[in-house]
């Protein structure tokens, strides 16, 4: 199984922008960083994207989906999936 994500770890779009980790727990720790459950990361705020805008695009600005397998439905907090390392969070949300 990949690494657990906590808030010690940087997550970042594809634009070099870095997603901002607020865990809705913060009891469960790994590496002395608050363990990251499946819900924490949709709606995450992105900053410092480096997406120019465009007529068809923007700037990344808050984590709109993750990719499949990026939480262990066998490692819950709180009676959530745990996120590890091989998912991805990147993409603007459309307004």
């Amino acid at each position: 199984m990949p690494p657990i994500v906590t808030t010690n770890d940087t997550i970042i779009c594809i634009h070099g922008g870095t997603v901002v980790l607020t865990p809705k727990q913060g009891v469960v720790t790994a590496r002395g960083g608050a363990v990251l459950r499946e819900t924490d990361l949709i709606g995450a705020p992105i900053v410092g994207c480096t997406q120019p805008p465009t007529i068809s695009s923007k700037p990344c600005t808050t984590v709109v989906s993750t990719l499949p397998g990026g939480s262990a439905p066998t490692v819950l907090v709180g009676g959530l999936p745990a996120h590890v390392t091989r998912m991805v969070a990147a993409r603007r949300k459309r307004e």
